[in-house]
C-alpha cells in the first residue's frame, strides 16, 4: 500500500524510508523488499527470536537520530519498541496513534501527556501534518536530494503567469 501511494504522489520512497528486517524472518520477508532497495538486514542472533528482534531494535534506533516515533495499532512488540526508543532517542517526540487501538493503547497509558487528537482524530493525514510539524503546503520531492533545506523554498507556489 505504502509503495502504491508513493507512486501516486510522484516519490521515491526508497530514497525516503529505511526498512530494517531480522534476517530470523527471512522465510517470511515480504516481496516488496525487492522493490524498495532500502531494506537493513540485521543479523539473526543464536536462532532466537527475542534476541534476533533485540538486535534489530537496537540497530535501528541507534544509527539515526530521529525527531519522532509514530506508533500505530500493533502487538506486544511496540512495547518494547516503545521502551527502546525513549531510552535511546529521549529528545525526540513519541506519537501514539491511540485510536488505531492495539497495543499502541498501552504505549499511550505510558506517555505522559498524551494530546486528545491522539485518541479521537481518525483524519490520519492530517494528524501527522501537526504532529510532525509539517505543512501542508509543503511539496513533496522525490528524494531527499531534491529537497530544499529551507522549508519556506519547498512551499507550493503557483504558477508564474506570464
Amino acid at each position: 500500500m505504502i509503495w502504491v501511494v508513493s507512486q501516486d504522489i510522484g516519490i521515491n520512497y526508497g530514497h525516503w524510508v529505511r526498512l530494517y528486517q531480522s534476517r530470523h524472518f527471512k522465510d517470511e520477508y515480504p516481496e516488496d523488499n525487492e522493490r524498495f532497495n532500502n531494506v537493513v538486514y540485521t543479523e539473526e542472533i543464536e536462532r532466537d527470536r527475542e534476541k534476533s528482534l533485540l538486535n534489530m531494535r537496537e540497530r535501528m534506533f541507534s544509527e539515526h537520530k530521529f525527531k519522532a516515533a509514530v506508533f500505530i495499532g500493533g502487538m506486544g512488540g511496540i512495547i518494547q519498541e516503545y521502551e527502546m526508543f525513549r531510552r535511546l532517542q529521549p529528545e525526540a517526540a513519541v506519537i501514539p496513534v491511540i485510536s488505531t487501538g492495539g497495543a499502541t493503547l498501552d504505549v499511550g497509558a505510558q506517555v505522559e501527556s498524551l494530546a486528545p487528537d491522539l485518541t479521537e482524530d481518525r483524519d490520519y493525514v492530517a494528524l501527522f501534518h501537526r504532529h510532525l510539524d509539517v505543512s501542508v503546503r509543503e511539496e513533496r520531492f522525490e528524494s531527499p536530494a531534491l529537497q530544499p533545506a529551507v522549508v519556506e523554498e519547498r512551499f507550493w507556489q503557483p504558477p508564474a503567469t506570464a
